[in-house]
C-alpha cells in the first residue's frame, strides 16, 4: 500500500467515526466506548453487541456483520424490543 493509498485509508476511517458517533448519539443508547480498536459495545439481554466505527462492522455472539450506524442501532433496538416482549409475555 502506498503512502497516499495509507492517508486516503486513515482519512476514510476518521470520517466514518465522525459520521457513526453522529447517528449512534443521536439515538441516546447507552454504550461503552473503547478507543483503542475504535469500537463501542452495547450491553443488551441478548450478550454485548460490538460495533467498529472506523469499519462498519458489528459483532455479535461471535459472529461478525457487515453494517453502518443506522443498521447497528436498528439491531441493537430489536433485541431491546424482544426482551421487553419477553418480560411482558412472563
Amino acid at each position: 500500500m502506498t503512502n497516499d493509498e495509507m492517508k486516503a485509508l486513515l482519512k476514510q476511517k476518521s470520517d466514518n467515526k465522525a459520521a457513526n458517533m453522529a447517528i449512534i448519539d443521536k439515538h441516546h443508547i447507552p454504550y461503552r466506548q473503547y478507543n483503542i480498536n475504535e469500537s463501542i459495545i452495547f450491553d443488551t439481554s441478548d450478550g454485548a453487541v460490538c460495533f467498529y466505527l472506523t469499519t462498519n462492522k458489528i459483532q455479535h455472539r461471535g459472529k461478525v456483520y457487515p453494517a453502518d450506524a443506522n443498521d447497528a442501532i436498528r439491531y441493537v433496538k430489536n433485541i431491546i424490543r424482544s426482551s421487553e416482549v419477553a418480560v411482558k409475555g412472563s
